[in-house]
């Protein structure tokens, strides 16, 4: 079997705990080379996480012909011109979600991807963890019977750094994120629904900015539909007086209850009464996501996560945006 070696590009908070460890933590896979805008935070993250080669740039790193595949790190605005590159090495792209700032941008990817034969992955990991197979479990064993509809419902209130213009995080500058916490957090829940219920045929959608904290997006509702026939709705607000976490699956013979960014107890309510699933998430989210794809590239099994469906995601969220981002510019 052969060993995956990665490089990686971006060796930020997300790489430090969430996925980067997942690279030397999977079977048949290293984490072999890493680099960073941020030469000292690149040496540092090598250090710290026993890699072999600190680079001083991303062109020495695609330039290493001992690298298989590359993890891409960095915010939204880099994606596009990054995954370029990667392909462009002939290496295979694993590229942060969302894949890239418009859908147009994700067409150029794939197709860039095609054209080199490279294999191309989207980080909506949450296909491969185990909380969200254990609904997918149950959905697709009827224990809910047909699925009628979903409801998520994501509020928060302002983080601190949120509050000050002049501490606003790179997730709530447009030219940089293409949009707001919305864009970072709830396309996840997106992707998701995609994955249970499959792909949405239609949205619609209402964005605004409520708290003028900052330019994108703070509000967000939408209605959907998915091809099986699902209906869809969800609130995202993130400038809330308290916090809420919920998706609600109600189907013919039941409904199942969680809660999406925590590892609460999921909740499956049918003829036979309430059960509860306690499934902790795994210390690095995104190993098990990443062990798909290794195993993919080594034609054990294909990973769950499609390239088509992270591109129909971010054509969701565009629909989603679509006035709010022409009614201010961006």
């Amino acid at each position: 079997m052969k060993t995956i070696r990665w490089g990686m590009i971006g060796c930020g908070a997300v790489a430090e705990v969430k996925s980067g460890p997942g690279f030397y933590k999977s079977r048949n896979s290293s984490l072999a080379a890493v680099t960073s805008v941020d030469p000292e935070l690149t040496r540092s993250f090598a250090q710290r996480h026993g890699v072999a080669k600190a680079c001083d740039s991303v062109e020495q790193l695609l330039a290493d012909q001992d690298i298989d595949a590359v993890y891409v790190a960095t915010p939204p605005s880099s994606h596009k011109p990054l995954s370029l590159l990667v392909a462009n090495s002939g290496k295979h792209v694993y590229v942060e979600k969302p894949m890239a700032m418009r859908f147009e941008e994700c067409r150029e990817i794939v197709e860039a991807c095609e054209k080199k034969g490279v294999r191309l992955f989207v980080a909506f990991y949450r296909r491969a963890m185990p909380r969200f197979l254990k609904v997918k479990e149950w959905l697709d064993s009827g224990a809910i019977g047909d699925v009628r509809c979903v409801r998520a419902v994501q509020h928060q209130p302002p983080a601190t750094e949120d509050l000050s213009r002049a501490t606003l995080p790179w997730r709530l500058l447009p030219e940089v994120s293409g949009g707001g916490k919305f864009l970072d957090m709830g396309i996840h829940t997106l992707d998701i629904f995609d994955f249970w219920f499959g792909a949405i045929e239609q949205v619609h959608g209402i964005a605004g900015n409520l708290a003028g904290l900052y330019d994108v997006e703070d509000t967000v509702t939408a209605t959907w539909r998915h091809v099986s026939g699902v209906q869809g709705s969800g609130s995202w607000c993130y400038v809330c007086g308290h916090g809420e976490d919920r998706v609600e699956i109600v189907g013919s013979r039941g409904r199942i209850e969680l809660e999406f960014f925590s590892d609460k107890p999921l909740r499956l309510i049918n003829g036979s009464g309430v059960q509860e699933a306690d499934i902790p998430n795994p210390a690095h989210v995104q190993q098990p996501f990443i062990q798909s794809i290794v195993d993919d590239l080594n034609g054990i099994a294909p990973c769950p996560g499609s390239v088509e469906s992270a591109v129909r995601s971010t054509w969701v969220a565009d629909e989603v945006l679509k006035k709010y981002r022409q009614e201010n510019g961006y």
